[in-house]
């Protein structure tokens, strides 16, 4: 890890450095933070030092930015790109130079079998309409030399995030077709090393150890 990244003060300075988004505000006001949730997941994974990171998907840049600001190097894709410019705006421009960004469709992923070493995504599984072909991609693509981070939202996580919808968007907010428990099966099927975290508003899982095949 990074030396700014050792500390839990570092740590707290990296989180409040990211410009909150109108979600992350609500959020905070109801007890909850999402940055938080993904710096200790990311934390927890003891990623590569310095090494590069596959972010999917990219959305507002909650992710990339914390991965920006820990020192990573982010290759960071979406499949639109109209939240774009929040990305870049909460990534800052001190750090804007870690980050690559791709448009890309996570059910076909632009990369040669086993050839991206970790691989972050968070919070993007329940937006998927056939999330089982995307964790193929991922599966496929993962070379398993650094770590898989996966995680969405618990109960907690969707009540919290339908009360934002509809506040915010006068919508629902989508559940998605694969919870986390179903997701942790399929992990379990192709990694040997298995670990769940936890948080308030999330279940996330680090898969090391591929399972050669």
């Amino acid at each position: 890890m990074t030396t700014e990244f050792s500390t839990r003060r570092a740590a707290d300075r990296i989180v409040f450095a990211i410009s909150p988004s109108l979600s992350d505000i609500l959020l905070r006001a109801w007890g909850f933070d999402l940055r938080a949730e993904y710096l200790d997941v990311i934390r927890a994974a003891s990623l590569p030092a310095g090494g590069t990171v596959l972010e999917l998907a990219t959305g507002t840049g909650r992710m990339a930015a914390i991965l920006a600001r820990c020192g990573f190097r982010v290759t960071s894709g979406d499949r639109e790109d109209e939240k774009l410019g929040e990305a870049i705006a909460r990534i800052g421009p001190t750090h804007i130079q870690n980050v690559q960004f791709l448009r890309l469709d996570m059910e076909c992923l632009p990369f040669p079998s086993k050839s991206v070493d970790t691989i972050v995504c968070m919070n993007t599984l329940h937006e998927l309409s056939r999330p089982e072909i995307a964790l193929n991609e991922i599966f496929r693509v993962h070379s398993g030399k650094g770590p898989l981070v996966l995680g969405d939202f618990n109960e907690a996580g969707f009540d919290a995030m339908q009360r934002l919808h509809r506040l915010v968007h006068r919508k629902d907010h989508p559940r998605g077709f694969m919870p986390m428990r179903d997701a942790r099966v399929k992990l379990e099927e192709g990694y040997s090393g298995i670990i769940e975290i936890a948080s308030p508003l999330n279940t996330s899982i680090i898969a090391t150890a591929r399972k050669v095949r």
